[in-house]
């Protein structure tokens, strides 16, 4: 529910043992109870084994672009799977 608990907006995500991440899609899509605004789309990547309380987001450290690239794919294919293609 886009902003509506927290004013977290709209998200997807995909977790390993190790990592997690998190697409915030920022739209409400029509949804019931969410507010109607749009968010500016944003990416979080954690290590948690590093970071277990996922302080900080390294989507943009440039030593973990292999994982980013690998937890696309797979976010991909999991939206492919359940035929989300919004």
């Amino acid at each position: 529910m886009h902003l509506a608990h927290f004013n977290i907006p709209a998200h997807y995500g995909v977790r390993t043992e190790r990592y997690k991440l998190i697409y915030y899609y920022g739209e409400a899509l029509g949804s019931g109870g969410a507010i109607d605004r749009s968010t500016p789309p944003e990416w979080e990547l954690f290590d948690l084994e590093k970071d277990p309380y996922e302080m900080h987001n390294i989507y943009m450290d440039p030593a973990y672009s292999g994982v980013v690239v690998e937890l696309k794919a797979e976010l991909e294919r999991l939206r492919d799977a359940l035929g989300d293609h919004e």
